[in-house]
């Protein structure tokens, strides 16, 4: 287990890339369960409740492995998809597991001061979870970074919007 904990930990410090990952169904199982139990402890951690919390990760995984399928296929880069949504699934469980500190600083009672820089790291790391995507995204459509992170953060506020306005009433 330590060997993928580490691959994925260097993914998101860009060293590594989804093509280093096997093919793997169980592989891409195990990373689809650990991103959406990292979501439901997001949630624990900012208040909501764990059906709400399992069903806004559900659909955010829908929603981006239907576009990443659509978009490799109509690329002609098929093969790709595995190894891509393991390495989107796996990265984003990770970095949903790292956002748990700020998180919980923000929503404890904490001073001005100390919220303050808890929001703050919790930009940072959004913006690293943007590039991470980004770097993800450049070696599975052969892009450059740049376009990977613009297509990332199209699709964080595309995703945030539909997430927000399907569950906006619960």
């Amino acid at each position: 287990m330590y060997p993928l904990i580490q691959f994925f930990f260097n993914l998101c410090l860009l060293r590594r890339a989804p093509q280093d990952l096997p093919t793997s169904t169980a592989l891409f199982r195990l990373v689809l369960v650990a991103d959406l139990l990292a979501g439901l402890l997001l949630g624990f951690v900012v208040d909501i409740s764990p059906l709400l919390a399992l069903a806004e990760g559900v659909v955010d995984v829908i929603f981006s492995l239907s576009l990443l399928y659509l978009g490799l296929r109509f690329l002609d880069r098929l093969p790709r998809f595995q190894q891509t949504a393991t390495a989107l699934l796996g990265a984003s469980a990770l970095l949903g597991c790292v956002a748990i500190l700020p998180l919980s600083l923000l929503t404890d009672g904490r001073s001005g001061e100390q919220s303050a820089y808890a929001g703050l790291l919790f930009l940072a790391l959004i913006a690293w979870a943007i590039l991470v995507t980004g770097h993800i995204l450049r070696h599975s459509f052969d892009l450059r970074l740049g376009q990977g992170v613009l297509i990332a953060m199209g699709y964080n506020l595309i995703a945030y919007t539909l997430i927000s306005g399907i569950f906006s009433g619960s």
